[in-house]
């Protein structure tokens, strides 16, 4: 019989490709809507979400937040496991997202929970979960996103963190939630392009220390992929011209009429992520094709009417009525090879 001889150089060119075959990797983000705890904290506004309270904001309305809050994620990645990063807003705080992670599915997994502690109005903030089994964490920071100068009003910051991947990619990530509409959009977006600002110069000092970055922005920007906080300040569309430039495949969905929030009888995006350049055809490590940047949009997240066959995002609340659904925020998530 004859017999093959395994030289060191074969075994180890099997070991390699054996090492580069890799799942892809998840990122996710979603606006929970007012993901608050059942305490009283007296140095937050959180009065609103008591079990005393009108809305009656107790341990199982809790529970069943909590649960349907790790379906939509673990929806994303259905038989693949969960995301390996999740960034979350309107969350009240660290302990809601560690509730969240030891009261789960995310208890089969070790993550990492970070986030912020603002000085928003509503005593909301944002976080970021990440497994520890892919990444691991080299800085954490929060940037002010509230400019003084624009009237009397606090929003979040937004969440920066720096992450070291198994595979040696350096990921940068910010999780964003910036200021509302609730004044007017004309009136409300100078405080938006504050904040876009304050993210545009942190990603231009990491470009200028290396020019193919792999920079991840996502959040609920409250402003769609062709506003000025997004398309001019933040420098992110779906056609980059410059090379620091950002891509930004949700442009393309919101131009095709899908979205994550539903107003005035239309849909529109809302909450998006983006990525820098240094992942578009990279020729190591991960890298990021367009055509894999998704909204969920299954049916148990959607409200219809049967009469009018109108859908819209199955939310917890409207106003004092409670619905026990999911939020009125669609999740999105991105896969990177």
């Amino acid at each position: 019989m004859n017999k093959i001889l395994l030289t060191p150089l074969f075994l180890f060119g099997m070991m390699a490709g054996f090492a580069q075959t890799k799942n892809p990797l998840t990122v996710a983000f979603y606006n929970c809507e007012n993901f608050f705890d059942t305490k009283d904290d007296p140095n937050k506004k959180d009065d609103e979400f008591l079990p005393e309270s009108s809305m009656k904001w107790d341990e199982i309305r809790f529970m069943n937040k909590l649960q349907k809050v790790a379906q939509v994620l673990d929806s994303t990645v259905a038989g693949e496991g969960l995301p390996a990063l999740v960034g979350l807003v309107e969350i009240e705080n660290k302990e809601v997202l560690e509730e969240l992670v030891s009261k789960s599915q995310f208890k089969t997994k070790s993550y990492g929970v970070l986030a912020t502690d603002s000085p928003d109005e509503r005593s909301i903030d944002c976080g970021l979960l990440y497994d520890k089994s892919v990444f691991t964490l080299v800085d954490f920071k929060e940037l002010n996103a509230t400019n003084p100068s624009l009237g009397d009003y606090k929003t979040r910051n937004v969440l920066f963190a720096t992450l070291k991947a198994s595979n040696g990619d350096v990921f940068y990530v910010f999780v964003n939630h910036w200021p509302s509409r609730r004044s007017g959009e004309t009136e409300s977006e100078p405080r938006r392009i504050f904040a876009a600002e304050q993210v545009r110069n942190k990603i231009n000092e990491l470009q200028k220390k290396d020019a193919k970055a792999k920079v991840i922005v996502m959040g609920d920007f409250n402003d769609h992929p062709t506003d000025k906080s997004i398309l001019n300040t933040l420098r992110a569309s779906d056609k980059p011209k410059d090379n620091g430039d950002l891509y930004n495949a949700y442009q393309t969905l919101d131009a095709a009429k899908q979205g994550t929030h539903y107003y005035d009888k239309e849909w529109r995006v809302l909450d998006q992520i983006i990525v820098s350049q240094g992942f578009i055809g990279a020729k190591k490590g991960y890298k990021f094709d367009p055509k894999n940047a998704h909204i969920l949009k299954k049916d148990f997240v959607l409200f219809k009417n049967d009469k009018t066959g109108e859908e819209k995002p199955n939310r917890t609340y409207s106003g004092e009525k409670y619905y026990n659904g999911y939020s009125d925020h669609l999740s999105v998530y991105i896969t990177l090879d």
